[in-house]
């Protein structure tokens, strides 16, 4: 009895440390093959759950939200048909549905962790955010470490624009660490908010800061830190003041970034605006899926728009619009109840369990990534669809596990 306890509790580690160790790493570059092997461990795994116990493993499944995320899959795959390059449709689809994406991780995520507790999901989910928003400053800091000593200053050039996608999309559980850390630990909290300011301000990224400030506003909605609210818009001024009077030559970049008011071309006759032109020629079937598809086509067309501003394609700088160019009208409909859904859902878990302090701001950090990541990130660049399997992973297991009597998690007051 004793051993099969002990097996129990190793199986449950392992399954965790599985899902932590793929999220930890997700954003990290030149890490691939150890991304890889984690990924086909939890292929293994779930081979394994679904022959020891077919039924349960595939009740895990049985979610509307699941079925959202099928949707869209099929309609996207769909879209080959139509492709004007089927071949490269094919592979970046699989890329982003199927090798640790859209599609797999909404299926990997839940069976790994069907055994678990709605109170052991959402702690994972938790540690495993806090774990890659720490790991992706470390390397950050790294990266301009060894740009200083090449004579690069921080703010002077946008090579360091890369992580901007990853500070968005793990942004919400760093406001979410207030609640967690006691008073005396407070300082570590001081010290994590200031290196994501420094690096959120380094990548020059004004779609990042304004996805930031965004669902730092949202947060607002569901708890009132004042105290924190206060303390981080000083900083951030007395930064700024300081940074303009000590070093004006090397922040000149940041302050135009900052004081920039135009569109950066995006609008009429820019990326988003020559986009939307090709779209309106093929609004229901659209093109195809991918990059490639995307350049190849408006390359093939630009000389036909001398208005447009970019003699070469440099994409459509919009995730709806690069959906509804790939999908036609009714992928833009597939995606945008996916996404819907998982706001819905996302929220009711945070209605429905705010007793529970690790439910409760689990729920809070994917309602809040998903609006930063994909509505208001995705309204200024063409961000990645991989992460998206991230939340309804998490999602989808929340949802089907059950509260852990025995253990309730903290009491959230």
């Amino acid at each position: 009895m004793i051993l099969t306890k002990r097996l129990s509790a190793n199986l449950a580690f392992y399954n965790r440390a599985l899902v932590f160790l793929f999220v930890t790493l997700f954003f990290v570059e030149n890490v691939t093959k150890y991304k890889h092997a984690v990924f086909y461990l939890m292929i293994l795994t779930v081979i394994y759950y679904l022959i020891k116990d077919t039924k349960n493993v595939l009740q895990a499944l049985n979610n509307k939200l699941f079925y959202f995320t099928l949707f869209f899959s099929i309609v996207t795959y769909i879209s080959i048909g139509v492709s004007l390059n089927p071949e490269s449709s094919l592979k970046s689809i699989n890329n982003n549905f199927l090798n640790y994406g859209v599609l797999s991780l909404s299926i990997l995520f839940p069976i790994v962790l069907y055994k678990e507790s709605k109170t052991s999901v959402a702690t994972l989910l938790i540690l495993s955010f806090s774990s890659a928003l720490i790991v992706m400053l470390l390397v950050e800091l790294g990266s301009y470490y060894v740009a200083y000593e090449k004579g690069i200053m921080p703010f002077s050039n946008y090579d360091f624009r890369s992580v901007s996608d990853s500070l968005v999309f793990y942004f919400p559980v760093l406001l979410s660490l207030w609640y967690f850390l006691p008073k005396p630990k407070f300082i570590y909290f001081y010290l994590l908010a200031f290196i994501f300011l420094f690096v959120l301000l380094g990548t020059l990224s004004r779609g990042a800061w304004v996805a930031v400030a965004v669902s730092a506003m949202l947060f607002l909605l569901f708890k009132r830190p004042w105290k924190l609210v206060i303390v981080t818009i000083s900083l951030i001024l007395i930064g700024l003041v300081a940074l303009k009077l000590t070093m004006p030559d090397m922040t000149k970049k940041l302050f135009f970034k900052l004081e920039q008011t135009d569109s950066s071309y995006r609008y009429k006759n820019g990326t988003q605006g020559s986009a939307f032109e090709l779209i309106m020629q093929k609004p229901i079937v659209g093109y195809g899926f991918g990059d490639k598809v995307y350049i190849e086509k408006y390359n093939s067309v630009v000389e036909q728009y001398p208005e447009w501003t970019f003699r070469q394609s440099i994409g459509p700088h919009n995730i709806w619009l690069s959906t509804w160019f790939s999908s036609g009208i009714l992928g833009l409909l597939s995606f945008s109840l996916l996404f819907i859904s998982i706001c819905y859902y996302s929220y009711r878990e945070t209605r429905m369990n705010n007793n529970y302090k690790q439910i409760y701001f689990s729920g809070i950090t994917i309602f809040i990534s998903i609006i930063g990541f994909y509505f208001i990130r995705g309204m200024f660049e063409q961000v990645n669809l991989k992460p998206l399997g991230i939340l309804i992973g998490f999602l989808i297991a929340l949802m089907n596990s059950n509260l852990d009597v025995k253990n309730k998690g903290i009491r959230y007051e």
